[in-house]
């Protein structure tokens, strides 16, 4: 466990730096709407696991980290980026705890950190298995969860996800797909721009593949796709 905590500690202080992210004059309405939706699926966990629920005396803790491509060249990302020539793809990584409960349902927590932005998010899950999975049947499950996006300058953002899962295990392989609609709430405090408040709304598919090599270890590595993006996730837990 000490080992644990040296790790995650290591994670968190690498990426707390900031980035070149500053809303410029040059920002229009429209860009401001895309760019909130863009910043949100970023920071907004993708589930990295499949559908089947822990158990009641489960517990998965991960790290995991999440590239996600943007279109640098874009007006809504230029006046974003206080040199105009915004990186590629938006680095993060993420701590991430979840536990198993009765009846199905598993209530789960995460930390975000941004590496190339500098945000903090801080994600709360619940998560429900409308079916378990047997030898024979998928898992299928059901996510509602909620996020703060924290130290975004100029930017004051939240959402809310829903989202629907299947998954099927095969000896150490379970590969799952889901789909998920992230509802982001946005408001900007800049000198530069005087926009209105956004409620942008975005629909998110995603294919993953967890890998269980060893007694209580797994891997993941997942792909998705919402809006305007894509999104490359890997992640390593211990999970009993």
């Amino acid at each position: 466990m000490k080992k644990v905590l040296v790790i995650v500690s290591m994670l968190l202080c690498a990426t707390a730096f900031a980035g070149d992210f500053k809303l410029m004059s040059g920002l229009s309405q429209d860009d401001f709407s895309n760019l909130m939706k863009d910043i949100s699926l970023a920071a907004t966990p993708t589930p990295n696991s499949p559908a089947e629920p822990l158990g009641t005396l489960g517990f998965d803790i991960a790290l995991e980290s999440q590239l996600t491509t943007i279109d640098e060249d874009s007006a809504k990302w230029k006046n974003a980026w206080d040199n105009g020539d915004p990186d590629s793809a938006i680095w993060a990584n993420r701590v991430h705890i979840q536990k198993g409960l009765p009846f199905g349902v598993d209530l789960g927590a995460s930390i975000t950190k941004g590496a190339n932005i500098d945000f903090t998010a801080i994600t709360l899950e619940a998560k429900y298995a409308l079916l378990e999975g047997s030898v024979l049947t998928p898992a299928v499950s059901v996510k509602a969860a909620y996020t703060k996006v924290l130290d975004l300058e100029d930017v004051d953002l939240q959402s809310g996800l829903v989202g629907i899962y299947i998954s099927k295990g095969f000896l150490i392989l379970t590969p799952y797909a889901g789909v998920e609609d992230v509802y982001t709430m946005a408001s900007e405090d800049s000198d530069n721009v005087d926009l209105d408040d956004e409620n942008v709304n975005a629909v998110r598919g995603m294919v993953g593949l967890q890998v269980c090599p060893f007694p209580f270890i797994v891997l993941n590595i997942e792909a998705a796709r919402g809006g305007d993006v894509n999104q490359y996730g890997l992640k390593a837990a211990i999970r009993f």
